[in-house]
């Protein structure tokens, strides 16, 4: 098996404890929850990665983040 042929990726959230409270609250599966959103983005049409009106992508003021790969 090619190790790379199947490359995984881990994300990380930072979250006000109030916030994660609330989240499992509402879905207490809140990872399933997070990782089945991803996986029906990936499933919808290019076209419809829209952001809503008026809301700009997140970003992040730590200057070791980037949008590059570490690969």
């Amino acid at each position: 098996m090619n190790p790379e042929s199947n490359l995984t990726r881990t994300l990380t959230l930072v979250l006000p404890e109030a916030d994660w409270k609330a989240l499992r609250e509402a879905e207490p599966d809140a990872i399933g929850w997070l990782r089945t959103q991803i996986q029906n983005r990936l499933a919808a049409p290019s076209g419809s990665w829209q952001s809503p009106a008026g809301q700009a992508p997140a970003t992040t003021a730590e200057p070791w983040w980037g949008n590059e790969d570490e690969y």
